[in-house]
């Protein structure tokens, strides 16, 4: 990396509504948006839910008439972010406009319905087939948004959003692109609810399952102060690092982890995490950031608890930090067990007031991924 990159614009789609403005005012609240999933297959589920997503409010090419849910997500958090950052989708330069987007699973439930097809008659439906494939998402938005420059779909379990976010801060910072639409979308689909279920009890419903999208506009310094831009914060992304895991489980321990995340916690006022209500996460990245940390004081906040887990909520951990700089405070969390009985300063029941400088976005992921992120004041 060589040049600064700034957050100019954000997008989110979230069970609290659509729009920066309905996400943020429901992190400060305190409001929970996990609901009973009222779906037989996983009783006492609970889900996150966006409603009120409608393809016609989004979509404007022929093409995109066939979208699926997932990239619909995707598009409505890009279109929001250009809103919110002031610029239009014919204004910008398309060459020099990266698009950068992560999914976990991608399009869950037209895969399941083509499948399903194929297992019943042999054949699947031949107009689907082009959603399933995992840059749907990607290809839509392009399509939609008419961007020609560098393009990539990253999927990286759990850390599916921080990955995408920090291409795209590589390609501005790199002079590859001026302007890059980077973060992540992933759906909530049955199937998602029912994996594992024969393993729980019917009073242990798991964490609370969610979906929604969120897409940052990131733009380089010169581009920003050149159209006089608002900036939330700069970016500044690291290239991650791995550990000793089960592909799809957490690492036995929080060794490895707490000694890469140290040095980037060392002076953070804020840490947003990726704790979910998944017991063995929780846990795990409270022994990490307790280590981490060591004896000092940081604010602590998840919104993944409220949100419901998904792939793509690191994308919207991001957008939190990103909010919590430039407003200048941190959203509670409805608690955190793990790291409270640890004594880490875990914000709970009101919104807390604060002079952020900066923020760690932790990038935990199953299969001993992490890919962390920093934001700093501008």
């Amino acid at each position: 990396m060589t040049g600064d990159v700034l957050v100019t614009g954000i997008g989110v789609v979230s069970a609290f509504g659509l729009g920066v403005d309905a996400f943020w005012e429901g992190l400060l609240a305190g409001r929970d948006a996990c609901v009973p999933a009222g779906i037989p297959e996983a009783p006492g589920a609970r889900v996150a839910r966006v409603e009120g997503l409608e393809a016609r409010r989004w979509v404007r090419s022929a093409q995109g008439r066939r979208i699926d849910r997932t990239s619909l997500l995707a598009l409505a958090a890009a279109r929001l972010a250009l809103e919110d950052a002031g610029l239009a989708p014919e204004a910008l330069k398309p060459s020099r406009t990266a698009l950068g987007l992560g999914s976990a699973f991608g399009n869950v439930q037209e895969t399941v319905t083509f499948l399903d097809r194929v297992f019943d008659r042999g054949t699947g439906n031949p107009m689907l087939f082009p959603n399933l494939v995992m840059n749907a998402a990607l290809s839509y938005a392009a399509i939609e948004l008419g961007t020609t420059g560098p393009s990539a779909m990253l999927t990286e379990q759990d850390a599916s959003g921080e990955a995408a976010i920090a291409w795209g801060a590589r390609q501005v910072a790199a002079g590859a692109a001026d302007v890059c639409l980077a973060g992540a979308a992933d759906e909530l689909a049955t199937e998602l609810l029912t994996i594992g279920r024969d393993t729980r009890t019917a009073s242990d419903a798991g964490p609370c399952v969610g979906e929604g999208a969120a897409v940052l506009v990131l733009e380089s310094a010169p581009q920003a102060e050149g159209r006089g831009a608002r900036c939330y914060a700069r970016l500044v992304p690291h290239a991650g690092f791995g550990v000793t895991a089960p592909v799809h489980g957490w690492p036995a321990g929080p060794g490895e982890l707490a000694r890469g995340l140290a040095p980037l916690a060392a002076d953070v006022s804020l840490i947003v995490g990726a704790a979910s209500g998944e017991p063995v996460l929780d846990e795990l990245e409270a022994e990490v950031l307790a280590l981490a940390l060591a004896d000092r004081r940081t604010a602590l906040t998840a919104p993944r608890r409220v949100i419901g887990r998904f792939g793509a909520g690191g994308a919207l951990a991001v957008a939190a930090a990103a909010l919590a700089i430039r407003h200048g405070v941190v959203p509670p969390v409805a608690g955190w067990p793990a790291a409270q009985a640890r004594g880490l300063d875990v914000v709970t029941g009101a919104a807390r007031p604060a002079s952020i400088r900066s923020v760690l976005v932790d990038g935990l992921a199953r299969g001993g991924v992490c890919r962390p992120l920093r934001l700093q004041a501008a």
